[in-house]
């Protein structure tokens, strides 16, 4: 009895174990409560028990409040996109968006359309994970600044000269708008690539750039079709259609909206005529010629059967009649 409660708590654990495995959890943290004027960070963390491939989502928040100002997402006016690949750890994302706060109130930052893949292509989870910020009035160093303004309007004999934190305020701010795009978009790439010929060998995957497709002979034509990560990059396609006999190449050029881009090669291999084909006429040819046998033979066994009662009817009357010339004598 003991036994079998102990293997029953195993198999508890284990099925426990298993279930919990592919576990993925997301959070939007914010560093601070921002006042009007202040900027601020906001981090999106996803974690999971099983290997991350990418991440892409929608961010909505309310642009009355709050302005976007630079990170790991591209976009504004109150909805940004975001597409983002493992870098510190293959089980975990990290992103990071800086916001500015331009009024008072209240608004939240919620992710949308979300979707965490794995390397293989498959849905893990969707996050839809939101975090509430509340902007407070004027920061002290917007009231600093409209002192300021107020004693410049005093004799303009008076010149003020701007403060040190203005000055230097002013500058982050300058350096952050000018912040390269490579920071907010990343390499452009596919999230997903398909043959109509055959599968992808190796599995598609977005940082993997050249696979082999193995189609049969019966594969005349072959279409390609890949989806891009980000909505407004463009997708190319070269080389023909039609497959001949052996090596076909095909590429698929992704290109961002700023001229960045990321080339798929795929070489299709078309088979030629094997044996096995051939092997399969020489079959029907012998079907069809044990077809054509079977079918004489269902003609001539009753043929023969009429011929052989013929023979004993005969042999009957040859025998009674020999009989009766014996007896005569």
């Amino acid at each position: 009895m003991k036994l079998r409660s102990l293997a029953a708590a195993l198999l508890t654990a284990a099925v426990i174990q298993l279930t919990a495995y592919a576990d993925t959890y997301d959070s939007i943290t914010v560093d601070n409560s921002p006042n009007t004027g202040d900027t601020f960070t906001v981090s999106i963390n996803i974690n999971s028990d099983d290997n991350i491939g990418y991440f892409q989502s929608s961010i909505e928040y309310d642009d009355s409040v709050i302005e976007y100002v630079g990170g790991d997402a591209v976009g504004g006016g109150g909805i940004l996109t975001l597409n983002t690949f493992p870098v510190v750890s293959p089980d975990m994302i990290q992103c990071t968006l800086t916001f500015r706060a331009i009024d008072a109130g209240e608004c939240s930052i919620s992710l949308t359309n979300s979707y965490v893949f794995s390397p293989d292509g498959e849905v893990l989870s969707q996050p839809s994970s939101s975090a509430s910020i509340y902007v407070g009035g004027e920061s002290a160093q917007n009231e600093e600044t409209v002192l300021l303004e107020e004693s410049s309007a005093a004799p303009q004999s008076e010149e003020v000269q701007p403060t040190e934190t203005s000055v230097t305020a002013a500058a982050e701010t300058e350096v952050m708008d000018d912040a390269p795009s490579d920071e907010a978009g990343g390499q452009p790439c596919l999230i997903q690539l398909t043959c109509t010929a055959g599968l992808l060998d190796p599995v598609f995957s977005p940082d993997v750039y050249d696979y082999t497709v193995y189609a049969d002979n019966s594969a005349e034509t072959a279409q390609l079709n890949g989806t891009a990560a980000d909505i407004t990059d463009t997708v190319f396609y070269t080389g023909s259609d039609e497959l001949s006999e052996g090596s076909n190449m095909r590429t698929v050029t992704v290109t961002s909206s700023d001229g960045r881009t990321a080339v798929y090669n795929i070489n299709i291999i078309r088979a030629a005529p094997d044996e096995n084909n051939r092997s399969a006429r020489s079959d029907k040819t012998t079907s069809s010629a044990a077809s054509v046998h079977d079918k004489y033979k269902d003609f001539l066994n009753p043929a023969l059967a009429i011929v052989l009662v013929t023979l004993v009817v005969a042999l009957f009357i040859v025998i009674y009649w020999v009989r009766g010339i014996i007896r005569k004598k």
